[in-house]
């Protein structure tokens, strides 16, 4: 193998022209998007962990209020207590009835009843009224077995 002996050609170098005092938009740029990506997980960070207090909060007066209301229903189931009636009774000077009085009213109720459905009671059906026809046939495929 045979080696030359040439020097390597010189580069012309070519001036750049720098201006100083000039802004590169490109560079500022990404510097603008990197410092946006590198800001928005810390502010998603910041939110959720407010939003966490904030739940905690909100749970702790959750408990308190359902405490307020087990005591309020305790209060309430005192106040509507049997002997607690009795006694407040007497300390007003209400006594047991002894002899009650039945009164018959003669007059019929309002036109449609004014009571719920589920108390009054079921239609009575006529035994003349014939069979649907798919009940019909039902019965007559039942018959077959």
């Amino acid at each position: 193998m045979a080696a030359i002996n040439h020097p390597f050609p010189q580069s012309r170098r070519v001036p750049v022209p720098v201006r100083p005092g000039a802004i590169n938009w490109w560079v500022l740029g990404a510097m603008l998007i990197f410092g946006i990506g590198a800001t928005l997980p810390v502010l998603q960070n910041s939110t959720a962990t407010s939003r966490g207090f904030e739940l905690q909060a909100l749970q702790a007066e959750e408990t308190r209020l359902k405490g307020d209301i087990k005591q309020t229903e305790a209060e309430v189931a005192q106040l509507t207590s049997l002997q607690r009636i009795q006694r407040r009774a007497e300390t007003l000077g209400l006594v047991p009835g002894i002899d009650p009085i039945y009164i018959e009213v003669a007059e019929p109720g309002p036109a449609p009843a004014k009571i719920p459905s589920e108390y009054l009671p079921e239609p009575v059906r006529n035994a003349d009224e014939p069979d649907s026809w798919w009940k019909s046939l039902f019965g007559w495929l039942s018959l077959g077995n």
